[in-house]
């Protein structure tokens, strides 16, 4: 079963009252979790957190908080002092988030935006669904299937840089291996469930099977859409890895009824750079 995984909360809703904390504290395990210590304090006013993330380096945790006091006047100041008393000199700062809106609240701190791959922080500018239909439907309406030819090459190229990106990675990985790492990737980016169905080199063909693929979800409005992006990522992503030119086809859709999108990725003979045309 598939778990969402929120990238950012935010809260708005007129007339409530919302309280966003930030604590920066020292972690001193095992007899003391600041994060664990902060929940504790609000269970025992009968608080439910709405949302908590919590960020650890060099034994300091960043703990950023959200709750709704609404009609509780005066229990921030309460919490506050609790938070003060119970962490004492392992406390470093704590603030409270005011966004200049009344009754929105969100992590304001909460910026960049980091993918971490084992302490390799790349930064991530995330784009909602809605966004990328918006974006797919203007190069369609400007351009036609001139459109979808620009959508294979902006994938094409990322595919591409995100391949010579785990050509960089340690240890002897096979290239099944380094695809799985990719599509471990794609899937924390929100892009889809990845399956590596096939990978035979030997017979120049790979099989790869995307489920909930966010490209489908934006463009299941676009009368004749084809996963034009993906596709052109998939091929450049392969075309790198084996170090040869490549050709991808969608042979399911889920626009056409497939329970998933399939893409066939057969290889050349000829080495050399990836397939430039789709």
């Amino acid at each position: 079963m598939q778990v969402p995984v929120h990238l950012s909360d935010h809260y708005y809703e007129p007339g409530r009252s919302y309280c966003g904390l930030y604590v920066v504290s020292k972690i001193e395990l095992p007899d003391f979790s600041p994060t664990a210590e902060i929940i504790k304090i609000f269970n025992r006013k009968g608080i439910l957190l709405l949302n908590i993330t919590s960020h650890q380096k060099d034994y300091v945790t960043h703990d950023f908080v959200i709750a709704d006091l609404t009609g509780k006047d005066g229990l921030k100041e309460e919490i506050l002092k609790e938070i003060r008393e119970c962490f004492g000199p392992r406390l470093i700062s704590i603030d409270c988030i005011d966004t200049g809106v009344p009754g929105f609240i969100y992590n304001m701190r909460g910026f960049p935006l980091i993918f971490n791959f084992s302490e390799n922080y790349y930064p991530v500018a995330a784009l909602s669904i809605q966004t990328w239909k918006t974006l797919f439907q203007g190069l369609i309406k400007r351009f036609g299937a001139g459109g979808m030819t620009l959508l294979w090459f902006m994938g094409n190229d990322a595919g591409e840089g995100k391949g010579l990106d785990l050509l960089k990675l340690k240890g002897s990985l096979s290239n099944a291996e380094k695809i799985k790492i990719a599509f471990a990737r794609l899937q924390s980016f929100g892009w889809g469930i990845f399956e590596l169905a096939e990978c035979d080199d030997k017979a120049n063909r790979i099989v790869i099977r995307v489920r909930d693929n966010f490209e489908e979800m934006a463009a299941k409005e676009i009368k004749g859409y084809q996963n034009s992006f993906l596709r052109g990522f998939l091929v450049g992503l392969i075309s790198v890895l084996f170090n040869s030119p490549c050709r991808g086809i969608e042979t399911k859709c889920v626009n056409k009824g497939d329970s998933y999108c399939e893409f066939v990725i057969r290889l050349s003979h000829l080495k050399g750079s990836g397939c430039r045309s789709p």
